[in-house]
């Protein structure tokens, strides 16, 4: 009985040793025909389709969207002149246009979170609208990453950020729709600059344009033509050497801009007019860009009493794109009525349909702050 019983074991040890090691070979063989990737967790080194998962995982487009405006900075000069910049590196270093900042030599920087600190210019251009201000109490923050290796292409999609017209912090969107712009607006030459249909306006000059898949800045937005809805940058990638030069040699003395010494550059004193047009194209291009919260923040209360936020966004479950065409406002016993022409694009039937529309805002104000008050809609007559 114990012969047996030991023989069994005995039996069963050999039976259970050879299917370990067989598996144990198995294993290796496998291993060894596998390609050798390591992941990231043991190399620290990620590849482009690694980080991109990571990205994705770790921030939204909205969250990335907030966080990018946090670099963005509003500055306001002892002239009553308001541009905008945005933080260049951890070391307190803003840029800005030129054209912002002439004449100054202190100006006042307000953050997105409203804090107020007193900014030195330390380098700006005669000719290149570009500028740098220093401030030491934003040294440690983030700043803005640079896209300085890819040239902005047609029809890249862009969003503007900056204060226009007083409005701290908002983001337009739009394409570029043109390239290698030259011009002169004295007494500065604009060379290679890109050409936007993102909606900008006094007090936008200096904020960054972005490109909106890799929310890195391309571009200082540097001019605007109103009636054509158009905005110019100047690539970043063609200033950086400038801006480094300063940084690391600051300017002991600052021209001075005889254009400038009469008015501001961009006196922000905006007609009613000039600010329910602004509020209109920035409605338009926050659902043009999927920013649905800002767009329904933009409607009055009882317009926000007539429909929830869901039933406001599922409008536009079947939209593919939405822009401007033309716009006029007209004063309206006290308020402004904006009527603009305004294309879309819709998925119908499952194809995509193309169709342009009239647009009727009635904009007034409340609270101290511009609102929609009633928006109305109907298809251009062919």
């Amino acid at each position: 009985m114990n012969k047996k019983w030991t023989a069994s074991l005995l039996a069963s040890v050999i039976i259970i040793g050879l299917t370990l090691w067989g598996g144990v070979v198995i294993k290796q063989y496998i291993a060894d025909s596998l390609p050798q990737e390591p992941s990231y967790l043991q190399t620290g080194t990620l590849n482009e389709d690694e980080e991109a998962f990571l990205s994705d995982l770790s921030m939204t487009r909205e969250e990335a969207l907030f966080e990018a405006q946090q670099k963005v900075i509003q500055i306001e000069t002892p002239i009553g002149s308001i541009g905008s910049g945005f933080i260049y590196n951890t070391e307190g270093a803003i840029v800005t246009n030129a054209h912002v900042v002439a004449n100054a030599s202190e100006v006042t920087v307000i953050t997105a979170d409203s804090a107020r600190y007193t900014g030195y210019v330390t380098g700006i251009s005669e000719t290149v609208d570009v500028a740098l201000i220093q401030v030491d109490e934003l040294a440690g923050r983030e700043p803005m990453e640079l896209e300085t290796e890819k040239e902005a292409r047609l029809l890249d999609q862009v969003l503007a950020l900056g204060s226009p017209l007083g409005f701290q912090n908002t983001v337009t969107s739009g394409v570029i729709d043109g390239t290698d712009r030259s011009f002169v607006i004295e007494p500065f030459k604009y060379e290679n600059i890109d050409q936007f249909t993102a909606a900008i306006s006094p007090g936008n000059s200096g904020g960054p344009l972005l490109n909106a898949d890799s929310m890195k800045v391309i571009g200082l937005n540097s001019a605007e033509e109103p009636d054509q809805n158009l905005g110019y940058s100047i690539p970043i990638a063609d200033v950086t050497d400038l801006i480094e030069g300063w940084i690391a040699e600051p300017m002991e003395e600052l021209p001075s801009f005889e254009q400038y010494a009469d008015q501001p550059a961009d006196a922000v004193t905006p007609t009613m007019e000039e600010q329910a047009l602004y509020i209109a194209q920035y409605y338009l291009s926050s659902i043009e860009f999927g920013d649905f919260v800002t767009a329904y923040s933009l409607l009055s209360v009882s317009v926000q009493e007539e429909y929830t936020f869901a039933e406001f966004k599922d409008q536009f479950q079947n939209l593919l794109s939405i822009s401007l065409k033309s716009s006029e406002a007209f004063v309206v016993s006290g308020d402004v009525e904006v009527r603009a022409s305004v294309e879309k694009e819709e998925l119908v039937n499952n194809k995509p349909e193309s169709t342009l529309f009239d647009y009727r805002f009635l904009i007034t104000e409340e609270n101290g702050e511009f609102k929609i008050k009633r928006l109305e809609s109907s298809e251009e007559a062919s």
